[in-house]
């Protein structure tokens, strides 16, 4: 479907879903038109501002030092971000697994904008509380959400422009959302793409320092890719697959709940030991990908 998120387009789909005779608006994204009926069904005002109350100072603290791996992983995409947010007029915000939002940088201008409907540190965006936004949404619905203008279900947020992208540990478990927020009267042509490889480069950092009693196996179709956060990072205990980072998934067309699931044998054509000297190692549909083992790390803390 094409996207129109023009002011006129987007109130007549407010217009239809929220004043007219229950007729659905065609125009809308899927995820956008699912969140809203889940709001609806919740009985969140659309037109009123939702009651956020951000937490005391205290409790931010809390927050930061529960959320402190997630933070320092982040730490260099979220510098990068915020560089190029001063110059676009936008903030990058990083919450944890519940839409918390533990840290937001970027234009000093626009902080102060979204501090005014409480898009700031210490408030919590969840759906189920501020309705249809690019957080919470992509927390519920487990994958990237970009929600423009009016596409926010609460009418005050209609000046919000949010692109964000869930961020899992090696294990599949969802630790937190990565989001570009800016002006919705400006076009933020880069914001969606920026967050997605921000995120695969923060969930590939956490397997820098290995898994616990795994061997850790990078691969890749593109032998120059290995090493960079686009290979395919998998980890083996006992020959069973029990992590992996999104891009390792994809290059075997798996899907996190496969963690566990999944045994060395299903993927390759004979066991690791196997990986030839020229780092050559053929799947089971006879595909040479290449490969790179690296050390076992004995059993210690997670991370």
């Amino acid at each position: 479907m094409s996207r129109n998120t023009g002011s006129v387009p987007i109130q007549a789909a407010r217009h239809a879903f929220f004043e007219g005779s229950g007729t659905l608006p065609s125009q809308l994204p899927r995820n956008i038109l699912s969140s809203w009926q889940r709001c609806q069904s919740l009985g969140l005002a659309a037109e009123r501002p939702p009651a956020i109350e951000p937490v005391s100072d205290a409790a931010l603290r809390e927050l930061r030092e529960r959320n402190e791996s997630l933070s320092r992983h982040a730490r260099p995409e979220l510098d990068a971000l915020a560089a190029h947010a001063m110059s676009a007029g936008s903030i990058v915000l990083l919450t944890d697994q519940r839409g918390w939002i533990v840290d937001a940088a970027g234009n000093p201008q626009f902080l102060d904008k979204a501090a005014k409907v409480t898009l700031r540190p210490g408030a919590c965006w969840g759906e189920d509380q501020v309705g249809t936004n690019a957080i919470g949404t992509a927390i519920v619905e487990g994958i990237p959400v970009e929600v423009r203008g009016g596409e926010h279900y609460r009418a005050p947020h209609q000046i919000l422009s949010c692109s964000a992208t869930p961020i899992h540990d090696p294990f599949g478990e969802l630790i937190g959302v990565l989001d570009i927020s800016g002006d919705a009267r400006l076009r933020h042509l880069h914001a969606m793409g920026l967050v997605r490889l921000a995120a695969a480069n923060i969930e590939h950092r956490y397997f820098e320092q290995g898994i616990d009693g795994c061997d850790l196996l990078r691969v890749h179709a593109d032998r120059a890719l290995l090493g960079s956060s686009q290979e395919g990072v998998l980890a083996f205990r006992e020959g069973r697959l029990v992590a992996a980072n999104l891009a390792g998934l994809e290059l075997f067309s798996l899907r996190r709940s496969d963690l566990g699931q999944i045994d060395f044998a299903g993927l390759f054509d004979g066991p690791l030991s196997r990986l030839r000297s020229d780092g050559v190692l053929l799947d089971s549909s006879g595909r040479a990908l290449y490969g790179k083992v690296d050390p076992r790390r004995a059993p210690a803390a997670r991370y």
